[in-house]
């Protein structure tokens, strides 16, 4: 007959924290009384605390005897089992009822199981049904509402299904974080956005000038980087630009180096024949101005010459038809 002696090291998978239940301490012991039985919870420093008291079910009952160290323990329901008799010598005769009890550590509760005898029997672990079970496909499901694993073409699944077989998101909550390889892929999602953006912000083609060179910053979730990089214009067709992004240090589950940072090279070839660009330059712009307003004061100076000159004319005219009129006057008098 396999049992298990107690005191015993008390499972943590079985933590519930309420009120003072037997899985808050690291032993468990049983004391006889009279008329009736107690639990302890022993915890390291070896302090004492009643968790709870077994009454006699017996009226006639004068002294109860039990022994935690013969009864059986059920891991996986998180139950002990043991045995109980009651005595009565009082009438001259003995008088004894024996019977079995269950006593949860979970739920700090006693359950009488009868005169079921615990004899040549171990705890059956039904619990483990319900905790760990494998399907007929192969697949490993973990509690009712399962998370379910299953190996398959060299790969390991995994995914969670409510009650009804029904696939359900996995939340990673409550501050946790989800890590791969020790990096934080919420954190490496917010690093990559941030990282890009960046990267957005820097030339790749110089326009007035044959190099540009520039700095940047971007954010994505909360999470910052900044960037560098140039831009080279080698001749009319190929342009050159290259750059790099870095997120800012001092972040948990960030990874190595590698995982901090981004880079870019690219080249711009243009193809085909060159077509001038129909926009001025800013400086060209100027220049033109300039000249235009030149060219109207010349023109306002030849549009005043022009002015002076017409009145000239007009007043030799004048003059002319004046001299005109006086000669025919005195040859029509002789």
């Amino acid at each position: 007959m396999k049992k298990f002696l107690l005191p015993i090291i008390f499972l943590t998978n079985f933590c519930i924290s309420n009120s003072v239940k037997a899985n808050d301490y690291t032993f468990l012991k049983g004391s006889n009384l009279s008329d009736g039985y107690q639990i302890y919870g022993v915890n390291a420093g070896g302090e004492s605390s009643l968790l709870n008291t077994w009454s006699a079910k017996n009226s006639w009952n004068e002294s109860l005897s039990g022994s935690l160290s013969s009864g059986l323990l059920d891991q996986y329901n998180g139950t002990i089992i043991f045995s109980v008799t009651e005595m009565s010598t009082s009438t001259g005769e003995t008088i004894t009822d024996s019977y079995t009890l269950s006593y949860d550590l979970i739920n700090n509760s006693f359950t009488d199981l009868g005169n079921t005898s615990i004899n040549d029997k171990i705890a059956y672990p039904k619990g483990i049904k319900q905790m760990i079970s494998e399907k007929s496909d192969g697949s490993i499901h973990i509690g009712e509402n399962s998370a379910v694993f299953k190996e398959e073409n060299g790969r390991e699944k995994f995914w969670a299904q409510d009650a009804n077989g029904k696939s359900i998101p996995i939340d990673i909550t409550n501050g946790s974080k989800l890590l791969i390889n020790g990096r934080d892929v919420e954190q490496s999602i917010n690093n990559v956005g941030a990282l890009s953006a960046a990267l957005t912000g820097l030339p790749t083609v110089p326009t007035d000038t044959n190099l540009a060179c520039g700095l940047g910053t971007g954010t994505h979730g909360g999470d910052f980087a900044f960037s560098g990089g140039c831009a080279s214009k080698v001749n009319e067709k190929l342009s050159i630009n290259y750059a790099a992004s870095m997120t800012m240090p001092g972040q948990e589950y960030a990874g190595d180096f590698e995982d901090t940072f981004s880079a870019r090279a690219g080249f711009i070839w243009k193809l085909g024949k060159t077509n001038k660009p129909t926009q001025i330059s800013m400086k060209a712009k100027e220049k033109m101005e300039a000249k235009i307003g030149t060219l109207t004061q010349k023109n306002e100076k030849l549009q005043n010459t022009v002015s002076t000159l017409m009145a000239r004319l007009e007043r030799l005219e004048k003059i002319a038809s004046t001299d005109f009129e006086s000669q025919d006057l005195a040859s029509i008098k002789d």
